[in-house]
């Protein structure tokens, strides 16, 4: 059984013949997992990167000697051997290390000194929002009517209820 991390840093247990996408129980997120095929597993097909960024797979019956890229049109030469080797830093499918705790300190105090400068300091903590009234449901395109509380369509300058003016904010 191997693991996958996902972007909300919840390590998840993956089984070996398990489902290509799994769903984190920690933020809900879909993650497709990518399984790596053993040397002695062969599809038919021969896989390599062009210049530009594209992955290319061409039928390997033929021993071809190119495949051609539909993105940027260029023709690519077949690597000769299919070992993949590890990709280079700044490609996304490079594994990321996680940072030391000196570094999470640093960016941590970066942060601060940030912050400080513009002159905004730690964000507030978010006031709570009072619940909406439970009998008056609200809808998308609705103001509140400032005398009665009930909805007013954002174009109305009058609330039907009550007749009472209702400013446009």
């Amino acid at each position: 059984m191997s693991q996958v991390r996902c972007r909300c840093g919840e390590a998840l247990d993956v089984p070996a013949d398990g489902p290509e996408r799994i769903v984190c129980p920690r933020c809900a997120a879909k993650i497709r997992v990518r399984r790596t095929k053993k040397v002695g597993d062969i599809d038919g097909f021969i896989r390599f990167s062009c210049p530009c960024g594209r992955r290319l797979k061409v039928r390997a019956s033929g021993s071809p000697d190119a495949g051609k890229c539909p993105d940027c049109g260029r023709v690519v030469p077949v690597p000769e051997t299919n070992t993949r080797p590890d990709p280079a830093i700044g490609n996304p499918e490079a594994v990321t290390q996680e940072l030391s705790p000196e570094d999470v300190a640093r960016l941590e105090r970066w942060a601060r000194e940030r912050l400080a400068q513009t002159g905004q300091g730690p964000a507030p903590a978010p006031a709570p929002v009072p619940p909406p009234p439970s009998t008056v449901k609200m809808e998308a395109g609705l103001r509140v009517c400032p005398s009665c509380g009930r909805p007013v369509h954002l174009g109305a300058t009058v609330c039907r209820n009550c007749n009472a003016l209702v400013p446009k904010r």
